[in-house]
């Protein structure tokens, strides 16, 4: 009796057993399937998302590509304060492809937004969409920045830094912001389109006065960005009137194998960027050097097998141009030790000075420096700028127009 009773307890455990494998079973599957479900959604939606960026990329491309080469683009956004159009494709790579709509909208002359959506319609009466918006600007203004020894198309930031800017003034066509224990020395005008923004701790000095929208002066008159014609097919672009032409790689073997390296030809262009490190010492003897992308010196403390800081020395004759001109960024980092420039450096987008501090014993342009926007931190050497509207003149020249369309910022939305 005993033995069947235990008999029967045990068949009573199995079945619960087996139910229960049954049901964590049957659960894993079911959570198998709808992870492997889930999956399958997220990658359709992945795919979605990308296809559906793609053709907001287009859209961008499309507008800038007419900014370039269609005449009435052209005209209208270089030359009117809010001139807005809308250029749209259903289907532009084959059937079912999706659509996109691209709008640009100018806050001022040759400066305006781009906003472009793409769309993919999915049978169930939904969408996948993503927005891609940037800013584009075009440098318009012709050979000089009046009595500008740092100039800026937009903001001039600069925060614990000693800055001099020496015969001539400082002028931002947006905001200047002079943050921090920055001291600041002007011996013209401080000037800005926008407002000016000085931290309390701050020390400016001037030897002549403030313009800005926020002071009893009123705002500085706005000064176009000096034109810069890098590669353009006009014979008279910096490409087509350069001595030698190098690529990136080719220009960086030339810096390996002579470390003081000294240019003499009247213009040098680089296709690509140019980086001084690893105690490189650059001469240009009254050159011209074009870097079709970005020139930097100091970010690296090693290089070509070698250590220290890096060297830039520019010299110019009268008459004769001289100077470091780029399609998109200067940078002068850390390991940055002697900059000794009769010349200008010109950045067509943003130029950093950024902790020069313990190796450098000197910091010097005389001509001028100008960029779409002008950043100096953490610069306890003195940085000194000093304005010569001759070597300014001479360098800049004269351009119709700057072929280029400087991206300013890239934003996705989804």
């Amino acid at each position: 009796m005993i033995t069947k009773k235990i008999n029967k307890q045990q068949k009573g455990i199995t079945i619960i057993l087996v139910l229960l494998i049954t049901t964590s079973l049957m659960f894993l599957a079911l959570y198998l399937l709808n992870f492997s479900l889930t999956e399958k959604l997220i990658a359709k939606s992945q795919s979605l998302g990308n296809r559906a960026y793609y053709l907001s990329e287009a859209g961008i491309n499309e507008i800038v590509w007419l900014l370039k080469n269609n005449s009435q683009y052209q005209t209208n956004f270089e030359t009117e304060n809010s001139w807005a159009t809308t250029t749209s494709r259903i289907d532009p790579f084959g059937s079912n492809t999706g659509s996109y709509s691209a709008t640009i909208t100018n806050s001022s002359p040759a400066h305006g937004e781009i906003l472009s959506i793409g769309t993919i319609n999915l049978s169930s009466g939904h969408s996948a969409q993503r927005v891609i918006k940037i800013l584009v600007y075009k440098p318009m203004g012709q050979s000089g920045i009046a009595s500008s020894s740092g100039y800026a198309d937009g903001n001039i930031d600069i925060s614990n830094s000693l800055v001099n800017f020496i015969n001539g003034d400082a002028h931002s066509n947006n905001v200047f912001t002079i943050n921090n224990s920055s001291v600041v020395n002007v011996s013209g005008n401080l000037n800005a389109v926008g407002n000016y923004i000085k931290a309390g701790s701050a020390t400016v000095t001037l030897g002549g006065d403030f313009y800005a929208a926020n002071m009893p002066n009123g705002p500085a008159t706005e000064i176009p960005m000096p034109a810069v014609d890098f590669n353009s097919s006009d014979p008279g672009s910096y490409k087509n009137r350069a001595t030698i032409i190098y690529s990136e790689s080719d220009f960086d073997d030339l810096m390996d194998i002579n470390q003081v390296l000294t240019l003499t030809d009247p213009i040098t262009y680089v296709t690509g960027d140019v980086e001084l490190k690893g105690d490189q010492t650059l001469i240009m003897d009254k050159a011209l050097l074009i870097v079709e992308k970005d020139f930097t010196v100091g970010f690296k403390k090693n290089g070509h097998s070698r250590i220290g800081p890096s060297n830039l020395i520019i010299q110019s004759a009268s008459g004769t141009p001289a100077g470091v001109l780029t399609g998109r960024h200067v940078d002068f980092k850390q390991y940055t030790e002697i900059v000794d420039i009769y010349g200008v450096v010109y950045a067509a987008d943003k130029m950093n000075l950024t902790g020069i501090d313990s190796y450098t014993t000197q910091f010097d342009v005389r001509g001028g420096l100008l960029a779409r926007k002008l950043t100096i931190s953490s610069c306890w050497q003195p940085i000194n700028i000093t304005h010569d509207n001759e070597i300014l003149i001479n360098t800049l020249g004269s351009a119709s127009s700057s072929p280029t369309i400087i991206i300013e910022h890239w934003e996705e939305e989804y």
